[in-house]
């Protein structure tokens, strides 16, 4: 069996799946107030043209997106593993969906160069829109932590008769024995620990799940030297992708931050997007 292979027989025990979904969940109650309370207070600074406090509001902003990235990562993670999660199906363009998301964080990360190849053809798939976008960014946000600035992360979809392909490439200097495997046992044996640490991994392995949650997998190959490649599938939906819905794409910016808020550094200025 070889690595990849090995990626595709993770899996958490329940109990610790259990407690990461009531830690997550705990901490997404507790942050609801708070960052409502930060949205009010922003507008009135607003209107009253105090520049230099919204500055610090920025400051508080990113740190409690910070905390909701780990919130939703450990929730999602524990539902997945515990079959609690729902597989809703509707008919989405993987080019569209990839093409969206590239050209948001291409605005967004300036030290990565990010590229994007669509795939030919129907690369239709079935899933919510919102779930397959937390896929593909928990996998890019793992990328760019592993970039350095000017190294190139290359994403491209490719279409064939039983499944369409995301395949990421990046040339970022990484550690060795990055597996999901390796992040899973680590998890499993520490999650507090995994939990302190900013939950690094966990986007990764909630990315695998909700492929798993769709009939797809993720596969991942990181060398030191090489650089990261990681293999998502999905199966083939040959339903018409003509009775598509209009972009909604827009109103799930606040996603996006959440998820590369680790990118994005304190020094961005939050406030104009939310």
């Amino acid at each position: 069996m070889d690595e990849r292979e090995k990626n595709n027989s993770i899996e958490l025990s329940a109990d610790t799946a259990r407690m990461l979904r009531n830690i997550g969940s705990a901490m997404r109650e507790a942050l609801n107030g708070s960052m409502a309370a930060a949205e009010l207070l922003g507008r009135r600074l607003e209107k009253e043209g105090r520049e230099n406090e919204r500055d610090y509001l920025a400051v508080m902003r990113h740190d409690q997106h910070r905390l909701l990235r780990i919130a939703e990562n450990l929730t999602e993670l524990g539902e997945l593993t515990l079959g609690e999660a729902q597989a809703e199906q509707s008919v989405q363009d993987l080019n569209q969906i990839c093409g969206e998301l590239v050209d948001t964080v291409s605005a967004m990360v300036d030290r990565v160069r990010l590229e994007f190849t669509p795939g030919r053809g129907s690369c239709g798939v079935s899933g919510s829109r919102d779930r397959l976008e937390a896929m593909i960014l928990n996998v890019l946000a793992y990328s760019l932590q592993r970039c350095r600035a000017g190294d190139v992360i290359r994403l491209r979809v490719e279409s064939r008769e039983e499944a369409v392909y995301l395949i990421l490439r990046d040339n970022g200097a990484g550690q060795e024995g990055e597996t999901l495997s390796a992040l899973c046992s680590a998890l499993e044996s520490d999650p507090v620990r995994g939990i302190a640490e900013g939950g690094a991994g966990l986007g990764l392995l909630v990315a695998e799940g909700i492929a798993r949650l769709y009939g797809g997998s993720l596969l991942l190959s990181a060398d030191r030297d090489a650089g990261m490649e990681a293999v998502l599938s999905l199966p083939h939906c040959q339903t018409s992708l003509l009775r598509l819905p209009a972009g909604e794409y827009g109103r799930r910016l606040r996603g996006i931050l959440t998820i590369l808020s680790n990118e994005l550094g304190r020094e961005k200025y939050m406030a104009p997007y939310l």
